[in-house]
């Protein structure tokens, strides 16, 4: 009977220990619903947005949670178009992509990886200098001790480096730096007497900084890139930025609609 009972025991042991392992590997491999392309995990949007939209970007994400009911999470990543794209290039391909000028994805290893661009904004470039300065005009800038201006390879430096060889100005003292975020911290710390930034750079100053309009300059346009393989939400996110509702939050920025 001992005998009997113990065996029993043991075998109702092992049926257990059977479901539980199988119950552990089931809930282990069951899949989320969505993906994120080649550089996200599931259930994630990865956003790549130029530094220029620093400022807007978390507002966009939260107005299209807000308007749509959607749950995705959407990451979001800053920084210089040339950076952005020297990381989908190293295989951290972003679901959505917005760059600063129609220039920065021409430097895709595999752009076919991408749907047709959309011109999503325009952004103009201006000087900004700090509130008390006496500098009034770009002519001005040769006498300037340093003038903060981006690297040539990301588009505020393409767009600077343009505008000033056609107007036919040479700078003295020139701060290099990696996006436009960073020449606004040297304009705003008073490291520089001038530097050249967006338009909507300047506006999120506020007080800090005065804007000199640029004559004769053209505005970059930003377009927006969506990968072939992103998921659902990523697309009707891109969708969205195109509609009224983002429209406000970009005019509330100052970017335009191309």
């Amino acid at each position: 009977m001992k005998t009997r009972i113990i065996t029993a025991l043991a075998a109702s042991a092992l049926l257990l220990s059977g479901c539980a392992s199988a119950a552990g590997t089931g809930a282990s491999s069951s899949p989320a619903s969505g993906s994120a392309g080649t550089g996200g995990s599931t259930g994630v949007v990865q956003f790549s947005a130029a530094a220029s939209l620093t400022d807007v970007a978390p507002e966009l994400t939260a107005a299209y949670a807000q308007d749509t009911g959607d749950a995705t999470t959407i990451q979001i990543n800053l920084g210089a178009s040339s950076k952005l794209v020297q990381q989908a290039n190293a295989g951290e391909r972003p679901d959505v992509l917005v760059t600063a000028d129609t220039e920065a994805p021409k430097a895709l290893e595999d752009p076919g990886a991408f749907a047709t661009p959309v011109n999503l904004l325009s952004n103009s470039l201006v000087l900004a200098v700090p509130a008390d300065s006496k500098i009034t005009g770009v002519n001005q800038l040769p006498d300037a001790d340093a003038v903060a201006i981006c690297a040539p390879a990301v588009p505020c430096g393409r767009a600077a480096n343009g505008y000033l060889e056609s107007e036919g100005i040479t700078l003295g003292t020139v701060s290099e730096e990696d996006d436009v975020r960073a020449v606004l911290t040297k304009v705003t710390a008073g490291q520089v007497d001038a530097g050249f930034v967006y338009a909507t750079d300047a506006a999120a100053a506020g007080e800090q900084v005065r804007a000199i309009e640029l004559p004769n300059i053209k505005p970059n346009v930003y377009p927006l890139l969506v990968a072939n393989d992103a998921p659902d939400a990523a697309k009707k996110f891109a969708q969205w930025l195109q509609g009224d509702a983002a429209t406000a939050l970009f005019s509330e920025a100052g970017f335009s609609r191309p």
